[in-house]
């Protein structure tokens, strides 16, 4: 074939879709994920039986949890982009941790001085420690597919920011089963779990995120 003949036929076929934008991509791997993990919650935990009584305190949690996650977001959108500052993006992840602080230091010094420690184990190991990570694997699974297609060249922080993301919609999956509404130990522990969910991604995601 001519060089000429190479050109016209390249020309003349049609250039592949352009993929959709990181944010839209991103935002569909939340939803779904939160879906999935309702999914794993229902299959194998069950929603709390008074769950219609307690609207209040489940949504109260899944905002907590949805905080967490928004605010993790706009690093990982970063970190997708090699070389960009995360500026802002870090102070408002410092942001959110003093905040969380500030709460349960508020929700225990208002308590009776005999019950804080009542407030802050509720009487019961915090097994949301364990369950929110399960909860969060379909989300950490999507996003780590949509990561792989872009090009992060810190993967630890990717992975851990990925982690974060993942944590936050796996704790507002498992606020809809929480028996526990205590303010104290919702911030807490949730934080924990989250945070578990940010070093797991970290180490992970210096494996599954090379590319």
């Amino acid at each position: 074939m001519k060089t000429d003949d190479l050109i016209d036929a390249l020309a003349r076929d049609p250039a592949p879709p352009p993929a959709p934008p990181a944010p839209r991509r991103m935002a569909f791997a939340l939803g779904a994920g939160l879906l999935l993990g309702v999914v794993l919650l229902v299959t194998f935990f069950g929603m709390r039986p008074d769950i219609g009584a307690a609207q209040m305190p489940v949504m109260m949690k899944a905002m907590f949890s949805a905080l967490a996650a928004s605010v993790a977001v706009p690093v990982l959108l970063q970190l997708a982009k090699p070389g960009r500052p995360l500026g802002w993006r870090i102070a408002a992840v410092g942001g959110f941790v003093l905040l969380s602080a500030g709460i349960v230091g508020v929700a225990l010094i208002g308590g009776d001085p005999t019950e804080r420690f009542q407030l802050w184990m509720a009487g019961a190991f915090p097994w949301c420690v364990a369950i929110i990570p399960l909860l969060a694997a379909p989300t950490a699974l999507l996003l780590t597919r949509l990561l792989r297609d872009l090009a992060p060249t810190d993967l630890r922080a990717s992975g851990a920011a990925l982690g974060a993301v993942s944590g936050g919609i796996g704790a507002m999956v498992y606020a809809m089963y929480c028996p526990v509404d205590s303010v104290a130990w919702v911030v807490t522990w949730y934080s924990v779990a989250i945070a578990l969910c940010a070093v797991l991604g970290a180490f992970a995601g210096a494996r599954l995120l090379r590319w």
